[in-house]
């Protein structure tokens, strides 16, 4: 594993069991990266007091495990959009190699809809992005989510929606002429019209028609209703339909610090009706259920090994 900051306890990095499962020494390691990551954005928040906290299975972790779900594989956190916007602003004064802050801003083509904390000395490559190579940073990372405001009036929840959907579309043909382009396996008449396309005209299009112009203009989007104080809020940019994401704005309105491993993390202080709303009964679980297993993990390898 890469060397990292953070001061691990003796034993951390070895094998173990909780709840039945195996935890590997590899995915050990890949904790131990998002940790170090973790703490290094705990550590520029605090000192900008920018307010942020844990969700969906980090949240779920802390509270039930006091740590990972023993099958989870990443870390979530989420920020309400004011705060997100001021980090935005000073992260790239605080971050510094191997640590770098990922936003559409930072690194064309990623469109993610939201922020990554990476180590750019390892690897997290997505499955289904492995093989088109692109070239934005793929280092370990960790999810940073801005909550923006869920309208209450259903027509205008679905014209936003729609304008939402629309930009983000628009942003991916672009970006696919431009900074997410990929050479497929098998050349049609339609691909071979693309290449064209990128080789002479990807640079006028980004000039011309640059991508991260109509993000901001889908970023804004979703901010659109951020000055009501409404009862629901949720990731828009990331998911916008998706009501699993709707979240009570009360559950965050304050924030209480929890174990979680060997540090804390801030969670909203009405955790229990928070993970109740999302999960049910959150305190039953089957072993195994929540790991992704679609990312290339590697401690050792920085990403642009692997785009090699």
């Amino acid at each position: 594993m890469i060397d990292i900051k953070l001061q691990l306890p003796d034993g951390f990095l070895n094998e173990e069991e909780r709840c039945g499962y195996k935890i590997t020494s590899k995915m050990k390691e890949v904790w131990a990266v998002q940790l170090d990551l973790l703490v290094e954005f705990d550590r520029v928040c605090k000192k900008h007091n920018i307010k942020y906290f844990a969700s969906g299975g980090t949240m779920l972790g802390a509270v039930r495990h006091k740590g990972y779900i023993p099958w989870d594989d990443d870390i979530d956190l989420m920020m309400f959009r004011s705060d997100y916007n001021k980090l935005c602003e000073i992260a790239s004064n605080e971050f510094e190699a191997p640590y770098f802050f990922q936003t559409e801003y930072t690194d064309n083509g990623s469109l993610r809809g939201h922020a990554q904390l990476r180590n750019s000395l390892t690897t997290a490559i997505l499955k289904t992005e492995y093989k088109k190579k692109y070239r934005f940073n793929q280092g370990i990372f960790i999810d940073i989510f801005p909550l923006d405001a869920v309208t209450e009036n259903e027509q205008d929840f679905q014209e936003q929606y729609k304008m939402v959907n629309s930009l983000r579309k628009k942003i991916f043909r672009y970006a696919s002429l431009t900074t997410r382009y990929y050479e497929p396996v098998n050349i049609t008449i339609k691909h071979k019209l693309k290449a064209l396309i990128h080789k002479f005209g990807g640079s006028f299009i980004s000039k011309c028609f640059s991508p991260t112009k109509y993000y901001k203009m889908f970023e804004d989007e979703c901010q659109r209703y951020n000055s009501q104080k409404t009862t629901m809020i949720s990731t828009l940019s990331f998911q916008f339909n998706n009501k699993q994401h709707f979240k009570y704005r009360d559950d965050y309105s304050e924030l209480i610090e929890v174990p979680f491993e060997f540090i804390t993390i801030p969670i909203g202080k009405n955790y229990d009706h928070a993970l109740t709303v999302r999960y049910g009964n959150y305190k039953e679980f089957v072993v195994g259920t929540s790991c992704h297993g679609d990312v290339i993990l590697d401690t050792d390898v920085p990403y642009v090994e692997y785009l090699k």
